[in-house]
This record gives structure tokens, C-alpha cells and sequence, in this order.
């Protein structure tokens, strides 16, 4: 998506400028309720009720609206998600993103199409870390339940008390945490699972997941996925409905492989900590996707194409963490606060966990940190949270 700036003609009248915020507003709308790729410029017009003309007397493209409206979000946001403590800032990141719901809402559904989105929201997250002196470790424990508390709180429809959520990340959740991780916990080798027993549907979905995951969801029509598997398109259609549903099922083989792994992982390394166990099903989780990346690729565009495909998704490893978390609590392995913010924190770590190693591909990247150490990192956060160190609660 370029970012040249428009040749056409800025409004000065009243009436122009009207018509122009006209457009903007009705495309904010529309792309917040869906992906880039689904939204139109004749959409946008004629909801606006204006003429195709008068859009394209304003921009180029709708790459050009959406990049205006992506702007107006992160316009202010350096000056509004501020304060002199983490608490303040923490308060004022979610007051932001609540008071532009619809932008962040936007965003949600496209920050996986462009990696420009992701790494602008980063930078600016990143200039508030470094004013408290955050490590990067440190940056990602602090950032990621909030920012995946914004995104995804609604889809999952738990209603965050962020002041709440804020006194989790400082304190952290362990209690009795062992000093050191076990010598085999990032020692795991993932399994390849496809759930389908009947053959023909299996190769379909095969296809299907290797055409979704090379050219995306929407360029990929049932023919291209007749034609790789040898069949009739008429063949596809007896076994799934339509694209969508290839898609849905795709989604629930991928979350049934990953809790399949997950607990394999945990199996092999026998009983330990809760914790402990968390950052093996971390590892587990880059590794996982990261042999299968075209899986996770399917899973990150579907939150933009399908509300209740991507809740099915989120709800299945939501609902297992709650689960396992319970035990924990029960054992005295971790502290008792709310279970669903603690649940929500973990699923946060793999989702931008997955960003970084497996979209990003900083596995392998000699200029970033190992993955293991990474991890390692991350456990004595898990286990302490950021109390205690003065520089984190008040500005240098």
C-alpha cells in the first residue's frame, strides 16, 4: 500500500468538505466490520450516497481512504496514551482505543494483511517502553495482554477492567516458581494431524490449506481447489457447501492440531509447574506453526473474513486455559486473580509470539534473540511481573 500523498484536490468549501468526511466516516464504518479486500469503493459511495466521481475527486484509491483513516488513529496517539506512571499509561491505551472503537476495530480486521499496520503500532508502543526504560522482553510481558485485550475482549465478549488487568501484569502470576526451566522444554518436535478419515475430503482440505495459505482466502476460488486435487468442481461441493466452510473446517482441524501438540509437548516433558508448563506450550505453539506456517496464516486472515469462525478459534484456547488454570490455582502454582484475565495474558503471548516468529520470521535472524531465550525471559516475568522496579511505575 503506497503512501504517497493524494493529488487530488483538498476541499475547501463546506460542502466539499462535508462530502469528503462523508466518504471517510462511511468507510470507517465499513472497515471495521470488514477486512481491506472486502470493501469497495462503490460501497463506500453508495452508502455515502455520493457518486463514484466525487470519491475519486478526493482519493486515488481505497488504499489512499484507508491509509487516511489509519493515520487519524495513530495522529494523536502519542499525545493521548501518555502519563507519568505504566498504571496511567495503561488506563489511557484503553480509554484511546475505546473512545476510536470503530479505528481500532479497523485495524483488528486488517493488521494481518499489512504489516505496515503491526509495525506502526509497535514503534509507537515501543517510544512509551523506552520512556520507562522497558526491556524488549519486557515491552512484549507489558504490551501484549493490553493490545490483544483491546482486539480481541469483544470477540470473546469479556468485558476488561483494565486498572485490573494492569495490577496481573505488575505482580506477576507464579507463586513457588522453580528458578531454573527444565534442560528439555524446548526440545519438542511437533506432529503433523489432519482429523479427516475419509481420504478425498482430506486432499481437499490439503489443497485448500496450501492454496489459502500461498495466495490468501479471498484469490483462491473452489476451482483452483478442485484443480490441485485432480477432481470436478461438482466433487468439492459434495463434500463442503461452499468455500467459507472449507475455510471454518480448516480452522477447527488447525485448533484441534495445536491443543493436540500442546498437550504432546506437555505429556513428554512430564509434570512441572504450571508455568513451567506455559512456556513449554509456547514453544510448542511457535514450533507448531512454524513447520505449518501456511495453518497460521489461515488462522490470521479468517479473524478478518468470518466473526464466528475466528471466535469458535479463540473460544476453544480460551476456554482450555481457563481450564488448566483452575488446577493451577487449586495446586497453589499460581496467584489467585481472575482466571480469564490470566487466560487472555497467555493466549496474548503466543498471538504476538507467532507475529515475531513465525509472520516476522525471526527465527533463524541472526540480528534477534533466540526464541529459547526469549522464552526463558519471559518465564521470570510470568513469575514475578515488573514489581519492584521503581523505573517501570513513575517515568525517568
Amino acid at each position: 500500500m503506497g503512501t504517497a500523498a493524494s493529488k487530488k484536490r483538498k476541499p475547501q468549501r463546506t460542502d466539499g468538505i462535508g462530502s469528503k468526511n462523508k466518504l471517510k466516516k462511511t468507510a470507517l464504518k465499513l472497515f471495521s466490520e470488514n477486512s481491506f479486500v472486502d470493501v469497495s469503493i462503490s460501497q463506500i459511495t453508495r452508502l455515502s450516497k455520493l457518486s463514484t466521481g466525487a470519491f475519486y475527486q478526493y482519493y486515488v484509491n481505497k488504499d489512499e481512504i484507508f491509509r487516511e483513516i489509519v493515520d487519524d488513529f495513530f495522529r494523536n496517539f502519542d499525545k493521548d496514551v501518555n502519563g507519568n506512571n505504566l498504571r496511567e499509561v495503561t488506563i489511557s491505551f484503553a480509554n484511546y482505543c475505546t473512545k476510536n472503537s470503530l479505528m481500532t476495530k479497523a485495524l483488528y480486521l486488517n493488521e494481518y494483511s499489512f504489516e505496515w499496520i503491526r509495525n506502526e503500532f509497535d514503534a509507537h508502543l515501543l517510544k512509551l517502553s523506552k520512556k520507562f526504560g522497558l526491556s524488549y522482553v519486557e515491552h512484549f510481558y507489558f504490551w501484549a495482554p493490553l493490545r490483544f485485550c483491546v482486539f480481541f475482549g469483544d470477540l470473546l465478549e469479556i468485558k476488561i477492567n483494565y486498572d485490573e488487568l494492569f495490577e496481573i501484569i505488575l505482580e506477576g502470576i507464579g507463586k513457588d516458581c522453580p528458578n531454573e526451566l527444565p534442560a528439555n522444554i524446548f526440545s519438542f518436535v511437533p506432529e503433523r494431524r489432519m482429523i479427516s478419515t475419509d481420504e478425498r475430503r482430506e486432499q481437499i482440505l490439503s489443497n485448500a490449506e496450501s492454496l489459502f495459505g500461498t495466495y490468501g482466502f479471498n484469490k483462491t476460488q473452489v476451482y483452483d481447489i478442485a484443480r490441485s486435487t485432480g477432481i470436478a468442481i461438482g466433487t468439492v461441493y459434495l463434500y463442503f457447501e461452499n468455500k467459507k466452510e472449507i475455510l471454518h473446517e480448516l480452522v477447527r482441524i488447525i485448533s484441534k492440531g495445536l491443543r493436540y501438540n500442546v498437550k504432546l509437548s506437555l505429556e513428554k516433558l512430564g509434570k512441572q509447574h504450571r508455568l513451567v508448563e506455559e512456556i513449554a506450550g509456547l514453544y510448542a505453539f511457535v514450533q507448531f506453526f512454524r513447520i505449518h506456517s501456511n495453518m497460521y496464516k489461515i488462522v490470521r486472515e479468517s479473524q478478518s473474513i468470518d466473526h464466528a469462525i475466528a471466535k469458535e478459534y479463540y473460544r476453544s484456547l480460551y476456554d482450555s486455559y481457563v481450564a488448566a488454570l483452575k488446577k493451577a490455582l487449586e495446586k497453589g502454582e499460581i496467584k489467585d486473580f481472575n482466571l480469564s484475565y490470566i487466560a487472555l495474558m497467555m493466549m496474548s503471548y503466543g498471538h504476538y509470539a507467532g507475529e515475531r516468529y513465525i509472520l516476522s520470521g525471526r527465527i533463524g535472524d541472526q540480528n534477534s534473540e533466540r526464541l529459547e531465550e526469549f522464552l526463558k525471559e519471559l518465564y521470570s516475568y510470568l513469575c514475578k511481573g515488573l514489581e519492584g522496579k521503581e523505573c517501570y511505575s513513575t517515568a525517568r
